[in-house]
């Protein structure tokens, strides 16, 4: 990789590349689970392009990668950005992994020493919940935040909990502690990401400022009745986890539009029924739950009304319901200073560009408790997200990425 001339087409070029590593390439989507062979082959492939470049690569005990461009004064905080390379199954090639190459292009512009402060590129891991139910980790290690008793119940499909995939992946979780980074390791950190809605494309801008990040609340369910015959047990007799299961959905449901003026959603999205019989009525069912918005108290009264509804259904249906908290964590509100910068940027160069909240979770809103902390949006088609459907158009990466180059430069110059 030839810093000097790195160009929109050459980052084009590693985009495309990316989009190679996938479990199922032969399907328009990309499938890269957290620490699954395709995840760790896109971080091989980003080192070895990033050490290439001649940049000063590292890895933590977790796999966090970190690219690091030296200042004139490197004693100082250093400035960062970065994003993530996992996906959901199936989902799209934009994000996650367009934050990565547009930090690696930002940092190409620049030479060795030409600025005060050191530049620095992390590609966190398993920022996607799909795999362990919890996400943001690689960030989350990186801020201290290892919640070992809850993090070693939560297993991916394979039976494997967080701390046993790292292990097998070549990682060290017994060295996790020593991930944190320190107080002073940043004075600014900020992220770009496709919006993942639709509110830029609606209202013509093209570029996001985000100032706030709304926050998850998780819950794992188990509900277990009793498996029967669906042919020979009558109504009265039986104890149908699925049906306990469907009223709690629908219930969450309503208490989330209830909020809807809050901006807090509620949402099932993965549900195991067992043993999955077309006639044997459902004695087992698995779901999780999440919650997120941008105010405490609304998202504060859908985890209560979800609670009162797991007590009637279990008393309707003649079932036993557990209820496991899988995270609690607060809303974010963003450095107004940093998104003064990228506002002032906008204005001097004409981009059309909007203040907005996130309503998904990011990185950021770890490296926020920290670390001064600030996002870029740049669109996502027709909203679409974590989806095959994904796109942003090329033109609106270009103008995010050089946004960003101009934003870093301002900070570390």
């Amino acid at each position: 990789m030839d810093r000097q001339n790195f160009s929109m087409q050459d980052m084009k070029s590693v985009f495309e590349k990316l989009k190679s590593f996938s479990a199922r390439p032969d399907e328009k989507g990309i499938t890269r689970l957290a620490y699954s062979k395709e995840d760790q082959s896109a971080h091989s492939y980003m080192v070895e392009i990033m050490k290439e470049a001649g940049f000063s690569v590292r890895q933590d005990a977790v796999g966090n990668v970190f690219c690091r461009l030296p200042g004139k004064c490197s004693d100082l905080p250093a400035v960062g950005t970065g994003s993530h390379l996992d996906t959901v199954p199936n989902g799209g090639a934009y994000d996650g992994a367009l934050g990565v190459l547009a930090g690696f292009y930002a940092l190409m512009q620049f030479k060795p020493q030409q600025l005060t402060h050191d530049l620095e590129l992390i590609i966190f891991r398993a920022e996607e919940s799909s795999r362990f139910g919890f996400s943001c980790i690689g960030s989350k290690v990186l801020l201290g935040e290892v919640d070992k008793e809850k993090w070693v119940l939560n297993c991916d499909d394979e039976g494997d909990n967080f701390f046993d995939v790292i292990d097998k992946a070549g990682y060290q979780s017994n060295k996790i502690e020593e991930c944190e980074l320190p107080d002073n390791y940043f004075s600014a950190f900020v992220e770009l990401h496709i919006e993942q809605g639709k509110r830029l494309e609606l209202e013509k801008k093209t570029v996001g400022i985000v100032n706030g990040i709304a926050a998850p609340t998780r819950y794992n369910i188990e509900v277990n009745g009793h498996a029967d015959h669906s042919g020979a047990t009558p109504m009265y007799q039986r104890h149908d986890a699925l049906v306990a299961s469907a009223a709690i959905i629908d219930d969450l449901n309503r208490a989330a539009c209830k909020e809807a003026h809050w901006g807090t959603v509620g949402t099932i999205g993965k549900l195991n029924v067992y043993p999955n019989s077309m006639n044997v009525i459902p004695g087992e069912v698995k779901f999780l739950v999440d919650i997120r918005g941008i105010e405490t108290d609304s998202i504060n009264r859908v985890a209560e009304s979800l609670h009162r509804s797991i007590i009637k259904s279990q008393q309707d249906n003649n079932v036993e319901i557990k209820i496991r908290e899988i995270s609690s964590e607060q809303p974010v509100k963003l450095n107004q200073d940093i998104c003064q910068v990228i506002e002032q940027i906008c204005l001097d160069k004409k981009i059309n560009h909007l203040k907005m909240i996130s309503g998904a979770g990011h990185d950021s809103m770890n490296m926020a408790k920290k670390f001064p902390t600030a996002m870029i949006f740049t669109p996502s088609k027709d909203g679409i997200s974590h989806h095959p459907d994904e796109f942003t158009d090329f033109n609106d990466i270009i103008i995010a990425a050089d946004l960003l180059k101009e934003t870093l430069y301002s900070l570390a110059k």
